[in-house]
């Protein structure tokens, strides 16, 4: 795991992050519409900017299979 500061959020790895939540909330939220995680998507980025100590988990290539802030 580690630590990735505000400035070292590019979009490449925001994109790769809004998956990684699209995907988990749909495995782990079956009550919301697809609709509703449509809408909620929009914010997610945002959010994801905001957070101030975003821990990420990767994988062997490096790509992340999962986070927290």
């Amino acid at each position: 795991m580690r630590e990735i500061k505000k400035e070292e959020r590019a979009p490449l790895l925001i994109k790769q992050l809004l998956d990684v939540w699209e995907k988990s909330v749909k495995e782990t939220h079956l009550f919301i519409s697809n609709d509703e995680i449509k809408n909620i998507k929009k914010y997610v980025p945002q959010a994801i900017n905001g957070i101030s100590h975003l821990i990420i988990e990767t994988d062997d290539k490096e790509d992340p299979i999962a986070f927290m802030g």
